[in-house]
């Protein structure tokens, strides 16, 4: 275990100001403390709010993750507060700057009434092995949880031990992850993943780029994740990033984000919910659904709302 400087935060701005961020990408006079080494930073009230651990993934886990989560690009204009812009209207949806955001792993029934059923997001079903190959990875991270923040990690696995075999990812406190490429979040929290555990942020790295901090503006404090840097942290603080500004062509920031989703809990069995995706999509397309003719990675987002990282 790493050696932890610990701070306890107080928010350092009123609540008019934090409302004014909301949606906005960060810039450098948000943050007035940046951690260097590894950190616990506890809310007001002693609870974590994130416990930074640098180099915490080895180097071999990274060179394996890298050629399976660099691919990984899929734009949505769907990330809402997360996209850092305003959004526009089309056919009655509202729409945002188009961000490299991808979701994989399981997630649980979509609202409206247009994918009740549990499934595994659209790129985890077309590439089933190499998917696979990352839980070595996925395993690493939960581990640094356990170790660091045990008291939310063993309120997850309490989740996760009540959920479905066929949901839960190896031996893993988590549900779902996130892929962002070279994408820097407006300010917003995170919907959707339980409030009672964690969420962990892992970082890769290549080419020069400058920029891309990780900021919790109520408290004016950033990290700058560096290759193999592990955050764990309560993503239901307002957080997000600074511009990322690129030196080279290859520079390029992937950040990988893994949580629980809070509803996996209550999915059947993967045979149920097929059976159950299979009668609804035998029903025929109302005009709604023909009008919207989206992406299922946009359908996902859509649901989610999701502002992760």
């Amino acid at each position: 275990m790493q050696n932890l400087m610990e701070y306890r935060a107080r928010s350092k701005i009123t609540a008019n100001e934090l409302d004014a961020k909301i949606g906005r990408i960060l810039q450098d006079d948000d943050y007035n403390l940046v951690m260097k080494g590894a950190t616990r930073i506890l809310l007001p009230n002693g609870e974590p709010l994130c416990v930074y651990l640098p180099k915490a993934i080895p180097e071999e886990l990274c060179d394996m993750a890298y050629p399976i989560l660099h691919p990984i690009q899929t734009s949505t204009d769907s990330r809402g507060y997360a996209s850092g812009s305003q959004p526009t209207k089309d056919r009655n949806q509202s729409r945002y700057r188009e961000v490299k955001s991808t979701i994989i792993g399981n997630i649980e029934p979509m609202g409206g009434g247009r994918h009740p059923f549990c499934r595994t997001t659209a790129w985890t079903g077309r590439n089933t092995e190499p998917f696979k190959a990352l839980y070595p990875l996925f395993e690493a991270i939960g581990s640094r949880f356990k170790e660091y923040v045990p008291h939310r990690y063993q309120k997850q696995m309490e989740r996760v031990h009540n959920t479905e075999a066929d949901w839960r990812i190896g031996n893993t406190p988590f549900s779902t992850m996130t892929v962002n490429n070279n994408y820097p979040t407006g300010v917003h929290t995170d919907k959707g993943d339980y409030e009672e555990g964690f969420s962990c942020l892992m970082s890769l790295r290549k080419g020069g780029y400058t920029g891309g901090y990780l900021v919790f503006p109520e408290y004016r404090v950033a990290v700058n994740m560096g290759q193999g840097d592990l955050i764990l942290m309560d993503a239901h603080q307002w957080h997000g990033n600074t511009n990322i500004i690129k030196h080279s062509d290859d520079a390029e920031r992937i950040s990988l984000v893994l949580y629980y989703r809070t509803d996996m809990m209550f999915c059947g069995t993967m045979n149920a919910e097929a059976e159950k995706e299979n009668y609804l999509r035998a029903k025929p397309l109302t005009k709604k659904d023909k009008q919207d003719n989206r992406s299922q990675e946009e359908l996902e987002y859509e649901f989610t709302v999701r502002g992760k990282i």
